[in-house]
């Protein structure tokens, strides 16, 4: 009976079982205090609280008793979140969505958008000159407790359009005493057949001392990323022909066989120091590294069908002018290139601060420094095969195992070098650096219970320096070099094609990485006579300061039975860049640079309106009203502007009255940023009824919207200009007026009810849902092409999520599914060959189909010292598909059909 009675309490009771920072105060930004599940739930030993109970009671605490809409996710135990990297954690929550592939999950969405900002325990962390952090980077043995608030309030950092994710490391004084804790794993890639290894250890020390607590802790993180994602691909570009018997016909101009494979490395150290001299004051520091290290290199053959091609027996899909399959021979030579990638990025963030606490005031102080370099280099061999020429047998969209593009070559040894010749060299790279300054300063003023109960108010301040410098090189050979005389090493490319019983021709040879990187100076000079890397080429740099204010109060009163508590803020932020750059024209061979220069100030007043209505001891319903933004980031900004070399109908040409810039088919290429871009703006509202129903178990139906205003997007338009003619310029530009609308359920529950049977009561359930309304409209100069409103990039309608948990003191284990339906990947103008060469074709999407991931693990405990573990990711292994319209009569054909890796995990952790 007295298991009955504590297992109905509610949430509003959890400081009756010992974790009391729960339900007391928030920090100075806005987040409750405790940092990870409590070490020790319960003082009764009766009940039995296991790590996935205590985590989900702590995790739905902070929900219920957070002032914003929040989702969280609280680490088990020191180093174990319920997934190996913060991104695949973050899959778990509703509403939020990524995309898998090189081997993890990436691309982090709330709601469907990516314009989140990203936080390092309330500080703004960033990579390279971009504007957020790569939330893949952070191992989840660094990680105490990711945050996603859904709606702001005006004492968080701004957050983006989609929201704000807060990544919150440990801290020495979480802890009662010292803490020594690690693991070690063995990781296995399936496709790529390679091994590896993932290590992470923390130390923590604690001291009582005469000038009171001292903690310090430090921890570091090694991961191994070995992966090989493989795809077959079908061309984009769709060629016309007519052929007697059945007129004009389209059909896709190659089918190409990709494989994509990189030894990827994450370093991550941390450390943390806190001083306590007493009970009202706190002193801390602390410092992150993360690093990034890539060995890559992408294999690729081109099978091209080509428009001389001999053609025969050619199939229709019924009623149109598509081509399915047919065989084709000569007209078309299969080429290919293999790519070298090495990439490094390296994050450090140092930070010092203060909390003084005396009766109702608190006041908090943080500065912190931050420094980041992006820096990636690609070689590109390029080769063709030699005549005789293939047959080629192409079926578009098969209907065999995952479907889209196949193609077979016969009566040609694909794996004889004698067939193979180089036919060009090309290099470029990247830099990518960023330096922040930011300083903040909060109160928290208490005033009583009722009423207004607290006033805060909050400056902050930051300076970021941005450059980006890149180069791009390219050369070709003269005819005859072939495979046999050059100094290089030849593989067979590695079948890859998971589980893919599709007929196709999938082995070709290749020189091999290190081969290519050692004989670097001759291929360069046999490819244009150059001898060393290419020169960086600055693009663009600059500087951008943010001052903000802000206040806000919070208020609670009783409404007959009910009691109502909220929040009523505005956050004022002013936003000063100052960007340089370069305009780059190139005319007869000759690069003219003339730097180009865009300062811009704007202010943005951030409202925020709350409501929390207690309707019962069990039941809240929360309103929310928030205006968010996104602003550009500093690569869109850039006001530089490359104008490419006329082609030769531009010309004036004796005897050709036709060649010059009156041409209709003269048009020069252009490339750029767009320093006239606004951010992007979003009035949201939210509303949420949350039931709580236990310590550990909840349903919560919710219901969002958000109207924003200049989603910004790259797009190629036809601009006529004065001095150089016709431009046919991509750069991004700021949509038009779009919606999100959409509602989401979640569910979450142990099974511990005495009217079950015990085994059964060691079950849990986790299950989300949602479902979004959303359309934008395009740039003004697209919607001629694409009128209305079309769907946003990269927003599936269907999301959901549903893990089965089995846990007992010594063991747990869990089965996870994550499912979005289909989505637009990018809108891209076409090139027609039916309207011709110099006619830029409609605004057409590329949309990706709908799939699902299934993940497992599970744990063994033989010691309360050690844990044993295995996890398996991506264990259905179904291939990722999307397809290409390529008219405005809604014809499509497939374009990519790409095969994840699936990746195995066994380890063991230890805690001391």
């Amino acid at each position: 009976m007295r298991n009955r009675i504590i297992l109905a309490c509610t949430t509003s009771a959890l400081g009756l079982i010992a974790m009391p920072s729960i339900a007391l105060a928030q920090d100075q930004d806005g987040q409750l205090t405790v940092e990870s599940a409590p070490e020790d739930p319960s003082a009764d030993e009766a009940i039995v609280v296991t790590a996935i109970q205590r985590s989900l009671e702590t995790s739905q605490a902070i929900k219920e008793d957070s002032d914003q809409i929040v989702d969280s996710i609280v680490a088990e135990d020191i180093g174990k979140l319920p997934d190996v990297t913060a991104t695949e954690s973050l899959a778990r929550i509703t509403g939020v969505q990524v995309d898998y592939a090189n081997g993890t999950a990436a691309g982090t969405r709330v709601r469907g958008l990516p314009n989140i900002a990203t936080t390092y325990n309330g500080r703004e962390l960033f990579t390279g000159q971009g504007r957020a952090v790569a939330l893949q980077d952070f191992p989840s043995s660094s990680i105490a407790r990711l945050d996603v608030y859904k709606s702001g309030s005006a004492n968080l950092l701004e957050p983006g359009v989609a929201g704000l994710i807060d990544v919150r490391a440990r801290k020495p004084l979480d802890f009662k005493g010292d803490r020594i804790a690690g693991g070690i794993s063995g990781v296995h890639w399936k496709q790529s057949q390679k091994l590896g290894v993932d290590a992470n250890l923390l130390l923590s020390k604690r001291w009582e001392t005469g000038i009171g607590d001292i903690g310090f802790l430090i921890e570091g993180s090694y991961t191994d990323l070995k992966f090989l994602d493989s795809s077959r691909n079908v061309a984009q570009a769709i060629l016309s022909r007519n052929v007697a018997g059945l007129g004009t016909i389209r059909y896709p101009s190659f089918v190409n066989i990709n494989y994509n494979a990189a030894n990827r490395y994450r370093p991550s150290v941390a450390t943390a120091l806190q001083w306590r001299p007493s009970n009202e004051l706190e002193f801390y520091a602390d410092f992150l590294f993360q690093g990034y290290r890539s060995s890559g290199y992408g294999s690729n053959l081109q099978i091209n069908s080509g428009v001389q091609a001999n053609l025969s027996d050619i199939v229709l899909f019924p009623g149109t002018n598509k081509v399915k399959s047919m065989t084709a021979s000569a007209g078309g030579i299969p080429t290919g290139n293999q790519n070298v990638v090495t990439g490094k990025t390296d994050t450090y963030q140092a930070g010092t601060g203060f909390i003084w606490k005396r009766d109702g005031l608190k006041i908090t102080g943080d500065v912190a420094f931050t420094d980041s370099t992006f820096t990636r280099r690609t070689t590109q061999f390029n080769y063709s095969l030699v005549v005789p020429q293939p047959t080629r047998t192409y079926d578009f969209d098969t209907d065999v195992g995952a479907g889209g593009g196949t193609v077979v070559v016969t009566d040609f040894p694909v794996n004889d070098p004698a067939r193979y010749r180089m036919v060009g060299l090309g290099e470029n790279g990247e830099r990518n650096h960023g330096r922040d300054w930011q300083g903040r300063l909060d109160l928290d003023y208490r005033i009583g219970p009722k009423g207004l109960t607290n006033v805060q108010a909050g400056v902050r301040f930051n300076t970021r320096d941005f450059d980006f410098a890149n180069y791009s090189e390219s050369g070709t050979t003269a005819a005859g070099r072939f495979y046999s005389l050059l100094p290089l090493e030849y593989s067979a490319v590695a079948p890859g094609f998971r589980g893919d019983k599709v007929p196709v021709t999938r082995v070709f040879l290749s020189p091999t990485a290190d081969s290519i990187m050692e004989n670097l100076d001759f291929l360069r000079s046999i490819s244009g006579g150059r001898t060393e890397v290419p020169p960086l080429d600055r693009v663009y740099f600059g500087n951008e300061k943010g001052y903000a204010g802000y206040v806000q109060g919070r208020y609670a009163f009783d409404l007959g039975s009910m009691t109502v508590d909220g929040l009523v803020g505005l956050r004022a932020v002013r936003t000063e860049t100052q960007i340089n750059g370069f305009e780059r024209v190139t005319t007869a061979g000759v690069t003219t640079v003339t730097p180009v220069s865009q300062s811009n100030r704007y202010n943005d007043f951030l409202p925020n309106v709350s409501a929390r209505i207690r309707l019962a001891p069990k039941l809240q319903l929360r309103l929310a009203f928030t205006e968010t933004r996104t602003r550009p980031g500093f690569g869109d900004l850039n006001p530089s502007l490359t104008i490419g070399a006329p082609s030769t109908i531009c010309t004036p040409t004796p005897g050709d009255p036709e060649a010059g810039p009156d041409n209709p088919n003269c048009v020069r290429n252009a490339s750029g940023g767009n320093a006239d871009l606004q951010p992007i703006k979003s009035q949201n509202y939210d509303a949420s009824l949350e039931w709580y129903f236990s310590r550990g178990g909840s349903l919560t139906v919710g219901a969002f919207q958000r109207d924003v205003t200049g989603f910004i997007s790259d797009f190629t338009t036809d601009v006529e200009d004065a001095e150089f003619g016709r431009l046919r310029v991509t750069q991004p530009f700021n949509g038009g007026e779009g919606r999100m609308r959409g509602i989401e359920a979640a569910f979450r529950t142990f099974l511990r009810f005495p009217q079950l049977p015990q085994w059964m009561q060691n079950f849990g359930i986790l299950a989300n849902y949602t479902y979004i309304d959303h359309e934008s409209e395009l740039p003004e100069a697209l919607a001629a092409t694409l009128p209305g409103k079309q769907r946003i990039a990269g927003v599936s309608k269907h999301l959901a999520n549903a893990s089965i948990f089995y846990e007992t003191r010594w063991f747990s284990t869990r089965l996870s599914y994550n499912y979005r339906s289909d989505f637009v990947v990018e809108y891209n103008r076409v090139n027609d060959p039916l309207l011709g060469a110099a006619v830029l074709g409609p605004t057409l999407p590329v949309v990706e189909d709908g799939r699902g991931s299934l993940d497992f693990n599970a744990t063994i405990d033989p010691t309360e010292n050690f844990t044993i573990s295995f996890s398996a990711t991506n264990l259905l292994g179904a291939a990722a598909t999307n397809h290409r319209q390529y008219d405005a009569d809604g014809n499509t054909y497939p374009w990519q059909t790409r095969f994840l890796e699936t990746i195995y995990r066994v380890g063991v952790r230890f805690r001391f």
